[in-house]
């Protein structure tokens, strides 16, 4: 059993002992969210591609640790990178998951580094343009084996913080910088939608963005959250999650 699937099926013992003892708010919307999308073993087609590319890109960051020209500071990095690869497969289908459920109109993602999960989020619907802000659109050569030769991916885009609006999808990376974190942060309610989902991958790895998502989720816009140990959920409760929940 995978750490994510653990952590659901406690998350959801413990939503079902609340409720069992009265306790009603939105316990509910959290146990079809997690019995329905988070943890149903749903299968899409992309998902034999992108594994097998997955594994494709493990061996160019490996062959690119090797390499005398980059910095030990590079090399940690792209080690660290190579973990969340390995790692990360239930997460980003899980991600891909609700970005199909939620019918997603306009994603983000922050980050920097290869950041693999954007070619998940990519692949739900090819006429969606998923937004990056980071260096992660950085590494051309590695950009272009991946997600062009292999994916066929030509809807990810390098966009400004100033060019952010009306953003109902979220994931943010643990490889990160911090002047990023804290943009979006201090500005969060000018880009969002009234109705988004944010997803905080790895928070636990970087403290900046654990801290991060124990700010936000004390704002009363965002009426459920999970913390997974290896990633973190903010929902609002508008009308429209609540009518496809």
């Amino acid at each position: 059993m995978s750490g994510i699937q653990y952590q659901l099926k406690k998350r959801l013992f413990r939503l079902k002992a609340y409720r069992r003892k009265g306790f009603k708010g939105h316990s509910s919307e959290a146990i079809d969210l997690i019995t329905n999308v988070i943890g149903a073993k749903l299968h899409f087609y992309a998902f034999g591609q992108l594994q097998q590319t997955r594994e494709l890109a493990i061996n160019l960051l490996k062959s690119s640790c090797k390499s005398s020209a980059i910095s030990s500071e590079r090399a940690n990095a792209l080690k660290e990178e190579i973990l969340n690869l390995k790692r990360g497969k239930s997460t980003d289908r899980m991600i891909f998951r609700l970005m199909n459920f939620y019918r997603v109109k306009k994603p983000l993602f922050i980050g920097n580094g290869l950041a693999y999960t954007k070619a998940y989020m990519a692949k739900v619907d090819s006429r969606l343009t998923i937004s990056c802000i980071g260096d992660c659109l950085k590494n051309e050569e590695i950009n272009f084996k991946i997600f062009k030769e292999q994916l066929k991916v030509d809807n990810i885009r390098s966009v400004e913080f100033r060019d952010l609006n009306e953003i109902d999808f979220v994931v943010i990376s643990n490889l990160n910088s911090e002047e990023n974190l804290e943009l979006f942060v201090s500005n969060y309610c000018k880009y969002l939608t009234k109705h988004c989902v944010l997803i905080f991958l790895n928070m636990n790895k970087n403290s900046k963005l654990l801290a991060c998502w124990k700010k936000l989720k004390r704002d009363s816009m965002f009426g459920l959250n999970l913390n997974m140990t290896s990633i973190g959920i903010l929902m609002t409760q508008g009308e429209k999650l609540k009518k496809i929940m």
